[in-house]
């Protein structure tokens, strides 16, 4: 057997398989978890904490607002766990800078909960001084975590 038919069969085979697992793999990226983030426009960690959610895997959109209060008071976040930005994802309400890891665990079991926080604006967590893989406490609240819990993952 001679390099020319080898290689002709290796092309042959890769394009087969470009041909299979490319709609799988265009599938997959269109299935990242679509999170939306509403942030005043001059916070910086609010915008690292949105780049590492997109390296991360979740497909993002941003709102800037400067009225602080109401992005708060719209998804019902308890004034003692607000933080810098507040975000949607799959029906579920994350506030400030909550690990990602966290996230992902939420959104694969499904709890009965309103949503995840990082009270205030830890200096170790993802966006902040603490990169994608950065892990602080987590509060879980609403439904049956009550007005607070802390949340494993």
């Amino acid at each position: 057997m001679n390099h020319t038919t080898l290689n002709r069969r290796h092309f042959l085979g890769a394009t087969a398989m470009l041909a299979v697992l490319g709609p799988m793999a265009a599938r997959a990226a269109t299935d990242a978890p679509a999170m939306h983030v509403v942030k005043t426009p001059t916070c910086g960690c609010c915008g690292a904490w949105v780049d590492l959610a997109r390296q991360t895997g979740f497909e993002v959109t941003v709102t800037d607002t400067d009225d602080y209060d109401g992005m708060k008071s719209a998804q019902a976040v308890p004034e003692a766990l607000w933080s810098c930005h507040t975000a949607t994802v799959a029906g579920y309400v994350i506030e400030g800078h909550v690990p990602f890891a966290a996230i992902r665990k939420l959104l694969s079991d499904r709890p009965r909960i309103t949503g995840l926080a990082v009270p205030g604006m830890p200096g170790d967590s993802p966006g902040m001084a603490g990169g994608a893989d950065a892990v602080v406490p987590v509060v879980a609240w609403g439904g049956d975590a009550g007005d607070a819990a802390p949340f494993s993952f």
